[in-house]
């Protein structure tokens, strides 16, 4: 099966070392990464004292003093500017990777990778090259990251593609990623799909917005729910979802299929999502008509017990 291959844009990353980072990672953003082993990579958020997202990062344990945390460059300043805030006298340092390169590897379908795989890949890598298992969802791929300009020779056996291509498996898996999919300041972790990709722990301890992000888990106050729909026309970005003549979410990243349908990640009611499986009653935007399209591991009877 073809290997397909392309390079991550408009992405950039921070560094942060030293002997406190594992602590000082843990304590203010959402996932576990303290114990997080050498060599992995891990999806976290940085919220409000409210709850509320502010930045949604891959994290790479690089060394068991050092981390490289990817965001969209729109993103970099601020978020070096709020770890900056946080770190206090940690024995820290912060700094931007300035020729920061990044790129993803994966298959067409459900095929994924094994680890022999990956090692015969990272074989072929040289020394500044690291390769890291997307541990969101395992359509997902690798990554193939470096500070520095990747080779051009690292993809010379594999299928060139564009992020689209990529886009389209991460939005049938309802993997959100950036400002496009999590508004800053207004999207949940739970409703968002976040507890499910280990971008949040709520056995590790405290962090920032840990007692609204519980409090939303365990008394069941979510009234939203990402989640992949479908249409055979045009979904673009805020268009809005009904259901009947009422509004009943807006949707976000989307891609237009080879087949000329297409799929986004949309924000809706859960009462809507209920009244859609059990009652059938249908959904549409102001062009067509639109159906819910959960991944293949996912029952959607989690949302509407």
């Amino acid at each position: 099966m073809t290997l397909f291959y392309c390079l991550k844009h408009e992405r950039a990353a921070i560094e942060l070392a030293g002997g406190d980072v594992g602590s000082f990672l843990n304590d203010i953003l959402t996932a576990e990464l303290k114990t997080l082993p050498v060599g992995e990579m891990r999806m976290a958020c940085l919220l409000s004292p409210q709850g509320r997202i502010l930045h949604d990062m891959l994290v790479f344990r690089i060394k068991a003093d050092c981390f490289w945390l990817e965001v969209g460059k729109d993103q970099i300043l601020d978020l070096k500017k709020s770890f900056e805030m946080y770190r206090l006298r940690k024995l820290i340092t912060i700094k931007i990777l300035e020729n920061w390169s990044s790129a993803h590897l994966f298959y067409l379908g459900k095929k994924t990778f094994v680890s022999s795989q990956i090692n015969k890949i990272s074989a072929k890598l040289d020394g500044n090259e690291l390769i890291f298992r997307d541990q969101r969802c395992s359509a997902l791929g690798l990554h193939i990251i470096r500070n520095g300009k990747i080779s051009d020779k690292v993809n010379q056996n594999w299928k060139n593609a564009d992020l689209a291509s990529w886009d389209e498996i991460r939005i049938s898996n309802m993997v959100p990623l950036g400002k496009i999919d999590l508004t800053p300041n207004r999207a949940l972790m739970l409703e968002t799909n976040l507890d499910i990709f280990s971008a949040v722990d709520f056995n590790k301890g405290c962090f920032i917005g840990q007692e609204v992000t519980a409090r939303t888990k365990y008394r069941g106050l979510a009234k939203k729910k990402m989640i992949p729909i479908s249409s055979p026309t045009p979904l673009r970005k805020d268009m809005l979802v009904y259901q009947g003549e009422k509004q009943i979410g807006c949707c976000h990243s989307s891609v237009k299929l080879e087949n000329e349908s297409y799929i986004a990640l949309a924000t809706l009611r859960m009462d809507a999502i209920k009244l859609y499986v059990n009652s059938k009653k249908g959904l549409q935007s102001n062009l067509g008509p639109i159906a819910i399209k959960p991944p293949h591991w996912y029952d959607l009877r989690t949302v509407i017990k």
